[in-house]
């Protein structure tokens, strides 16, 4: 047989082995509930508790109150012979082509994808970065694990019929370890593609204050460092550290709005009131809001969040008025450090965008992906064609760190 026949036999052999295989019971079993309240409470902190924060019962009941508009939250349970084995916070959401684009001078382009909406099943957090949307009980092995995951997110899927169909399930967010364990998607007809890369940087053991942290630059990053603290101090603002989030929540979300009214894709947009209860809920060992103000207002906003022995950069907000003439985007990324120094974190995740003032600050990139598939079989060909061409843009390097004594 020629060659390209039997590579076409041999494709179609094996996407009919992947249906047969989807379609032949598993022996797992699922609980499926709409809070998570509803599911075995010691169950779900038994996997949850080597996860992320996001995962615990205490944020996932803080979500469910304070919600984005049109996002519904679903929760799985995975057995297997009686034994908890994963865990699924997933959220349910409408979503039309004017989020996944902001084009704010083209009126025509806007006309048009408001007309395209489409419902998406995401296994992981809308409203934060990291894997956050699965926990797994120790000592399984991947195949069987993320078996369970691709499971209770199709018997979610088909329960949630009654709501509308869904179009499109995505896993969010896999590092490359992760992506390499959870090959056995493919299976199910998921697919990775590659997203923006998560910037982070290793918080060193001789760093006990922000002033260690500069003492480890070489001249020139140290000099630049500098130079925005003094500009801000300079314009006559001053930086808040371990503010009350609960009390300042109406102007730290309408900062927040400031900056996600920008954004080229808005999947979701957090409600006020959310940051006042994540401070309430995370509390001061987990937490941290930092304000830039003045006596008369306050212009800026960054929130950190440790998970785990992780710093996670959360949300920042700031007046973009002020930020043309004042450093308080680079000001508030300077807070970061302090706050994962503070609360004695081995790494800093500042997120995945304006990857070059963190880049200067120390971070490097790390790949991350997500896992994607459509309902339809055909459809799942075009998105693998269309995504397999998707590249995200190089991250930039830099090296803001003495050289190493040797």
């Amino acid at each position: 047989m020629p060659k390209p026949f039997q590579n076409a036999v041999d494709q179609i052999k094996a996407a009919i082995d992947r249906h047969e295989r989807r379609a032949r019971p598993s022996g797992l079993d699922c609980a499926l509930a709409d809070r998570i309240d509803f599911l075995n409470p010691a169950h779900w902190d038994a996997l949850a508790q080597s996860a992320s924060f996001f995962m615990s019962r205490d944020y996932r009941r803080l979500l469910e109150t304070h919600s984005p508009a049109g996002m519904q939250q679903r929760y799985a349970l995975v057995y297997s012979q009686g034994r908890p084995i994963v865990a699924v916070a997933a959220q349910i959401l409408e979503i039309g082509g004017d989020q996944l684009a902001n084009l704010p001078d083209s009126k025509v382009r806007r006309k048009a994808l408001e007309q395209i909406r489409t419902r998406l099943l995401v296994c992981g957090s809308l409203v934060s970065s990291g894997f956050h949307g699965i926990a797994f009980a120790a000592g399984e092995p991947d195949e069987l694990l993320w078996h369970g995951v691709a499971e209770a997110l199709y018997r979610i899927r088909r329960a949630d019929r009654l709501h509308g169909q869904v179009d499109y399930v995505m896993i969010k967010d896999l590092d490359e370890a992760r992506t390499g364990a959870a090959t056995s998607l493919r299976d199910f007809s998921y697919r990775p593609m590659q997203t923006e890369p998560e910037m982070a940087m290793p918080i060193r053991p001789g760093w006990k204050r922000f002033e260690d942290y500069l003492a480890d630059l070489n001249s020139n990053y140290r000099s630049k460092a500098r130079k925005v603290i003094k500009q801000v101090e300079e314009a006559g603002y001053r930086v808040e550290r371990n503010a009350d989030a609960a009390a300042h929540d109406a102007r730290i979300h309408a900062l927040y709005t400031e900056v996600e009214s920008r954004a080229s894709t808005r999947l979701s947009a957090l409600p006020q009131g959310y940051f006042g209860a994540l401070s309430q809920c995370a509390g001061p060992q987990r937490f941290r809001c930092t304000l830039i103000r003045n006596d008369s207002e306050i212009v800026g906003f960054m929130s950190t969040v440790k998970d785990g022995d992780r710093a996670l950069g959360y949300y920042v907000g700031f007046d973009y008025g002020v930020n043309a003439n004042v450093p308080l985007y680079l000001r508030l990324l300077q807070t970061l450090i302090e706050d994962a120094i503070e609360l004695g974190c081995s790494e800093l995740s500042f997120g995945r965008t304006a990857a070059e003032p963190k880049a200067s600050l120390g971070a490097v990139a790390h790949a991350s992906h997500v896992w994607l598939r459509h309902r339809v079989p055909a459809v799942n060909a075009l998105v693998r064609g269309i995504f397999g061409r998707v590249q995200p843009g190089e991250a930039p390097e830099r090296r803001p760190f003495k050289a190493a004594k040797e």
